[in-house]
């Protein structure tokens, strides 16, 4: 049987997961997770690790655990609209809203901290893949903080937010813009991805450009009849654009089921996020429908040429909206259940990993979208599936938390060579 022997101790903060792999003379021929598995079990091996410090495994904390943060907005924003309410779940919502605040504040004052104490970590944060992706996870949380202030916040603060809300949209438009351009020019130009290990994770950067639509359907509502067109002529830009490009992406991915089969088992929490474009997609259109019907834009503004009967265009957009909405729900519920398949069969296999928070956010759409469609079709039973799905990802989200502290106090994350900065 193949063994590993340590060939020299780990000195230095620096040591990146590339050079402890070259400490390890390999004898045998074993695959890289065979050595990993020997690693976990050499006590040798295990007592030189334990020699990192809290300050050198900071080298490995990566753009995934904005992850974090962004599922737990996305759970706030949830508890916010069920339907089925009780005494006490506003503030539960308030509390996980404010909470997620200090933890993306904290997480993003770590990442910085990295960057500073080990500066080549920045450019590799971008250009290796495995951890680029993740940066869309920063803009996610932007844009989940930004939906919860319009729940949260508005009752309870003055009219100032409502402008600043506004500003903030357009900011989070450039932004996002700038991320889908250029965040694939680097995969273009510096990367070149296998087809075969294609994974629905490959949408994430344009996954910020295409919540621009859901923002827009929660923020217009409130703005001033002549700033609400502009905000859904964007807002449906946008999604149109997301989901264009996930269409894309699916095809890539589908074939590669087909042809490859499922993704290797700490993968398949990714698969969630094929259900996340189609999710979104469904909950901006009926959103934005009822954003023009609730601000009366096309009767009081008049300014669509030809258009002789202006005040019809928010029912006629309302049911479109539907009609679109349940479709695209249908595809999310596919995607679901495949990815709910293969994530249980893989489950005893499977150890934590950040892209475990693939089970909650992309679910959050999903589940909003099945609130929304009850709402508009006034269905009882509707309703009562999307309050069971929010008290599940809800529970989900729990456990997962837990399993995050977990693993970071056992070391099975935040390590060289567990992280997504790992040379794959």
């Amino acid at each position: 049987m193949a063994y590993l022997q340590v060939s020299r101790p780990i000195l230095s903060a620096s040591s990146s997961s590339t050079s402890i792999l070259r400490d390890y003379q390999l004898q045998g021929e074993e695959d890289l997770e065979v050595i990993k598995k020997d690693v976990d079990e050499d006590d040798d091996v295990h007592k030189t690790l334990e020699t990192l410090s809290w300050p050198q495994r900071l080298e490995h904390f990566t753009f995934a655990w904005y992850a974090m943060t962004m599922s737990t907005g996305g759970v706030a924003f949830v508890l916010s609209v069920i339907r089925h309410r009780f005494p006490g779940l506003d503030t539960l919502g308030l509390s996980i809203f404010i909470s997620n605040i200090l933890l993306f504040t904290i997480i993003t004052a770590l990442m910085f901290t990295r960057f500073i104490m080990y500066p080549h970590t920045f450019t590799k944060a971008f250009t290796n893949p495995h951890e680029g992706f993740f940066f869309a996870t920063f803009w996610l949380t932007f844009a989940t903080m930004i939906t919860n202030t319009t729940a949260y916040g508005i009752p309870n603060t003055g009219p100032w937010l409502i402008t600043a809300l506004r500003i903030a949209f357009y900011i989070y438009l450039v932004c996002a813009t700038l991320l889908a351009i250029f965040y694939y020019h680097i995969l273009f130009s510096v990367q070149k991805l296998v087809i075969t290990n294609v994974l629905p994770g490959w949408v994430l950067p344009i996954f910020p450009a295409m919540l621009v639509g859901t923002l827009a359907s929660a923020i217009a509502k409130t703005q001033a009849a002549h700033h609400v067109l502009p905000m859904l002529v964007a807002g449906l830009s946008y999604q149109g654009l997301g989901m264009l490009v996930a269409i894309m992406m699916y095809a890539l991915y589908f074939g590669r089921l087909l042809t490859s089969g499922l993704p290797v088992d700490a993968s398949r929490p990714a698969m969630f996020i094929a259900v996340g474009p189609p999710s979104f997609t469904a909950l901006a259109l009926i959103g934005m429908a009822q954003d023009a019907t609730a601000t009366e834009i096309f009767s009081l503004y008049p300014i669509l040429p030809t258009i002789t009967h202006p005040e019809l265009i928010p029912d006629v957009l309302q049911i479109l909206a539907l009609v679109a909405a349940i479709s695209l729900w249908a595809l999310a519920f596919w995607f679901f259940a495949i990815a709910l398949l293969a994530a249980i069969d893989a489950f005893p296999r499977n150890g934590f990993h950040l892209n475990w928070y693939a089970y909650v956010f992309p679910n959050v759409g999903f589940t909003i979208a099945t609130i929304k469609i009850g709402e508009r079709l006034d269905s009882a039973a509707i309703l009562g599936v999307g309050s069971g799905l929010g008290a599940t990802l809800f529970l989900v989200w729990v456990l997962i938390m837990v399993c995050h502290v977990r693993a970071v106090w056992k070391r099975t994350i935040l390590w060289p060579g567990r992280d997504e900065d790992a040379v794959h």
